[in-house]
This record gives C-alpha cells, sequence and structure tokens, in this order.
C-alpha cells in the first residue's frame, strides 16, 4: 500500500513538472479488468493488466508487493507477457490473483505504467481506469437450529501409505519360509546349500592329465621305476574302464587284451598296449630293470593308446555319416 502511494505521488510529481506527459488514447493504452466484481469473503479472482505502446518503447512495469489496497492483497503474480500488435506497437499482459478477506465494497486505484518511446527522452505515462470490487459475507440465519460439526472426510488409502506394509509381510513371509527350509534340511541331514557339482570330465581328459602329471613327477630318473609304471599302468587300466566299460583293474593284461578286441579296438594299438603292460608286469613283478629310453616310450604309447581309441570312439558315437570325414581329418 505504501508502495502504491509512493507511486502516485512519484506520478503527480513528474506531471506537474511537466517531466511526463500522456499520449492520445488512440496511440497507447493501459486497461485493467476483473474476472468479477462481486465475491465473496476469502475468494480468489484475477486481475488482468494490458498496456499497449509503440514498438521499441522502454517499460517500467509496476511491482505490486502483497496488497493493492488495505483491504485487497495479491497472492500470486504472473510473468510479464508480449504479444505483438502490429509493427508499430506492441502489448504486454499480466495477471494477479488477488483476494479479499474483509466483506465491504472497495475500490481498486489506477495503476500507472511509465515508458521511453524510442529516439525519445521525454518520459511518458498511461494509467487503468479505477475498478469497484464488492466482497460479501456468507449470509447465516440466525433463528435457524444449531447444526452438528460434520464429521471429517475419509481419506482414501494410497500406496505409499500400504507400501511398509507390504514390505514387511513379504519380508515376514520369507522369513517364515527360510526357518521351514532350514528345520526341513536339518532334518533329512542335507546341506542347507546345494553346490551343484562340477560336470564329470570324459575318460579321456582325465587320462592324459593324468599322464601329464605322472610325467611331471620324474619318478624313474629319482629312482622310483616300479611306482612310475604301477602309476601308468592305473592310469590307462582307469581309462579303458571309464572308455570301453571293461573291469580292467580287475583283469590281468591277456585279459585286457582280449576285451578290447570286442571294444572294436585296432590291432596295432592293442599289440603296443600289451607291449607296454608286459613291460610294466616284469618291472613290478620280476624287478627288471628297463632302459631309460624305454620308460619314456612307455608311456608316450599309452599316450597315444588313449589318443586313438577316443578317435575312434568319437567316430561311432557320431555315426555312419561322420565316420568318413573324421577318418579324413585323422589321416591329415
Amino acid at each position: 500500500m505504501k508502495m502504491m502511494k509512493a507511486w502516485h505521488i512519484t506520478m503527480v510529481v513528474f506531471f506537474s513538472l511537466n517531466l511526463w506527459k500522456v499520449l492520445p488514447a488512440q496511440e497507447i493504452g493501459a486497461r485493467a479488468t476483473l474476472d468479477s466484481t462481486d465475491i465473496l469473503i476469502g475468494d480468489q479472482l484475477k486481475l488482468h493488466l494490458e498496456l499497449t505502446v509503440p514498438a521499441g518503447s522502454k517499460v517500467s512495469w509496476p511491482f505490486f508487493e502483497d496488497t493493492l489496497t488495505a483491504h485487497v492483497e495479491v497472492l500470486r503474480r504472473s510473468a510479464i507477457d508480449t504479444a505483438t500488435s502490429g509493427k508499430e506497437k506492441y502489448t504486454l499482459r499480466q495477471e494477479l490473483v488477488i483476494t479479499s478477506f474483509d466483506s465491504g465494497s472497495y475500490v481498486v486505484p489506477p495503476i500507472p505504467f511509465r515508458f521511453h518511446m524510442p529516439g525519445d527522452s521525454t518520459g511518458y505515462y498511461a494509467e487503468t481506469d479505477p475498478l469497484r470490487l464488492s466482497v460479501s459475507t456468507v449470509q447465516t440465519d440466525p433463528a435457524a437450529d444449531i447444526k452438528p460439526i460434520k464429521p471429517p472426510l475419509k481419506a482414501p488409502i494410497t500406496f505409499r501409505e500400504i507400501a511398509p506394509w507390504l514390505l514387511g509381510a513379504l519380508l515376514l513371509a520369507l522369513l517364515a519360509f527360510s526357518l521351514y527350509y532350514f528345520i526341513k534340511r536339518r532334518k533329512e541331514k542335507k546341506p542347507i546349500f546345494q553346490i551343484r557339482p562340477k560336470p564329470a570330465l570324459p575318460p579321456h581328459e582325465i587320462a592324459l592329465e593324468a599322464f601329464e602329471a605322472l610325467r611331471r613327477k620324474k619318478l624313474w630318473q629319482s629312482g622310483k621305476v616300479k611306482d612310475y609304471y604301477s602309476e601308468m599302468t592305473d592310469i590307462v587300466r582307469e581309462y579303458i574302464e571309464g572308455r570301453f566299460r571293461i573291469r580292467a583293474l580287475e583283469m590281468t593284461t591277456d585279459e585286457i587284451t582280449e576285451a578290447l578286441k570286442s571294444a572294436d579296438v585296432s590291432g596295432p594299438a592293442r599289440e603296443r598296449l600289451k607291449t607296454t603292460l608286459v613291460s610294466a608286469d616284469l618291472v613290478k613283478f620280476a624287478k627288471a630293470q628297463p632302459l631309460p629310453a624305454e620308460n619314456d616310450t612307455c608311456l608316450d604309447i599309452c599316450v597315444e593308446f588313449v589318443r586313438e581309441t577316443r578317435q575312434v570312439n568319437e567316430l561311432r558315437s557320431a555315426g555312419p555319416q561322420a565316420a568318413e570325414p573324421s577318418n579324413k581329418e585323422g589321416e591329415n
């Protein structure tokens, strides 16, 4: 209110000193309108402000505090919007949301606008017309019966309100299931967490890895020739059991050789293996002492036997159509 009064006083002083001029109405215009001139106490309405000035003018738009008058309050202010009204002029607009909490009839005073036209140092101003606003109070009947206070309205339950309860119920159910699972596994004498066993390696991979480990041990180089041949023959016998389902660990050398005939193992492969197994039997039971070169040769023959029989077995499992290309690949 104080700022509005100061603004009006300033306008009067400038006007009296002839520093500011009013242009004819057809060139510029300031206008203020209300959505309604009659409201109930506490209701809100909009005050629309418009100013049309020549294009290129510099406008000093009035700033509104919290009140327009002693009984009219400003709640919100919109941004100042610019609309083109042709090449020679443009219009500025702003909306104020106002209200009043006192009943009565009030006047919204004229609102002045200052501006300078392009190329002109003279100051100009325009102002809106005053507006009348009637604020009515709510009509009551003193003779009417006093009515009971209405109960509070029930607000709808939102998901945010029930989310903690749902999460708590879910955690409780998970805890109950975990306890039940734990007790059940303990009664069945089973591990709480069952780890899946690694898939078993095929017999030929197990045998080849075992041969390589045996070679790195260097048993015969350190004088443990018998241990060397015993471990070598155990590896090849376990391979035969896993690959051909022959109980080689319980068979003699001759029985193994005979059983390999029914497994479709080639004659040369059987004979080389038999020679190696016989040499191993002589070392283990007759305390024979083979030459150093023979030790490595026997191990090489066992490795070659695993590789050859692995290839034969893969051909048989792949079927007749795959047999011919595999043979060619083996020959290469």
